[in-house]
C-alpha cells in the first residue's frame, strides 16, 4: 500500500476531477495517521549528545518546531546532508529560526552521533508504541508536544513544507494536511489567494497551476 499511495498522489493533478476527489480521499486516509499519538509530550525524555552530555529534551528546544528524525538500526539511518531533498528542506527552512532539524537514536550502538535517549527501557518502549521499524520523522511542537506521527518525509513535496509550516503555529499534521488537501481545485492548482501566495514565498517562485505534489507513508 505505500508504494501504491505514493504514486498516485503525484496523479492527483493529472487526473479529472471525478478521480481527484478519490485520489484526495486517499491522500486525507494518510494524513489522518499523522494524528495518532499527539497526546505525548517529550519535553521531559533525558536526551545524551554526542559529547556525552545530558539534557532534557526542554533545555534543547524549546520554542522550537523540531522535525525530529526517530531510528533504531545503524545501519538504516535517516537521510542526511547527502540527501538532496533533505538539504533542500532544510535550506527553504533557514529563514524560520523557530525550526530545527534533529534525529533521535533509539537503539543500543552509541557511536552514531545522533542524539540518543538516556533511558533503554524508555528507548524500547518508544520503538514498541510508535510501532518504529524504518527511520520515521515526527514533527513536536515548541511545547514538546507530538504534532506530526510518522509525518511528512522530505520527499514529500508541498506536503512536508505545508504541514512543517503549520506547526509552527501549533497545528497539528493532520489538520493541515487536510487543509492542504482541501486546497487543491479540480484545476490541478491551489483555490485560495492565501494557498498561493504561500507557495511563492516558502519555494521563493512564482505560483503556477498545476502545482506538483506527494505523499507516503512510513513503515
Amino acid at each position: 500500500m505505500k508504494k501504491i499511495l505514493y504514486l498516485l498522489i503525484p496523479c492527483l493533478f493529472l487526473l479529472p476531477s471525478s478521480c481527484t476527489m478519490i485520489v484526495k480521499g486517499l491522500a486525507k486516509s494518510v494524513v489522518k495517521g499523522y494524528n495518532n499519538h499527539t497526546d505525548m509530550n517529550v519535553s521531559a525524555f533525558q536526551l545524551i549528545d554526542e559529547k556525552g552530555d545530558k539534557h532534557t529534551f526542554k533545555d534543547l528546544f524549546e520554542g522550537k518546531t523540531v522535525y525530529l528524525y526517530m531510528w533504531k538500526d545503524k545501519n538504516d539511518r535517516p537521510p542526511g546532508e547527502k540527501d538532496k531533498k533533505f538539504t533542500a528542506l532544510k535550506e527553504r527552512f533557514h529563514k524560520y529560526p523557530d525550526v530545527v532539524f534533529a534525529d533521535l537514536y533509539l537503539g543500543p550502538d552509541t557511536t552514531h552521533g545522533s542524539y540518543r535517549l538516556a533511558d533503554q527501557e524508555l528507548s524500547a518502549k518508544l520503538i514498541s508504541d510508535l510501532k518504529l521499524i524504518s527511520p520515521a520523522p515526527f514533527i513536536i511542537g515548541k511545547d514538546g508536544k507530538m504534532l506530526a506521527y510518522k509525518g511528512p518525509k522530505p520527499t514529500d513535496n508541498i506536503v512536508v513544507d505545508y504541514v512543517l509550516f503549520e506547526a509552527r503555529n501549533g497545528i497539528d499534521g493532520t489538520k493541515s494536511g487536510k487543509k492542504l488537501i482541501r486546497g487543491v481545485n479540480s484545476d490541478q492548482g491551489f483555490k485560495t489567494p492565501a494557498l498561493q501566495a504561500w507557495y511563492t514565498d516558502q519555494f521563493g517562485k512564482e505560483y503556477k497551476s498545476p502545482v506538483h505534489f506527494g505523499i507516503s507513508t512510513t513503515q
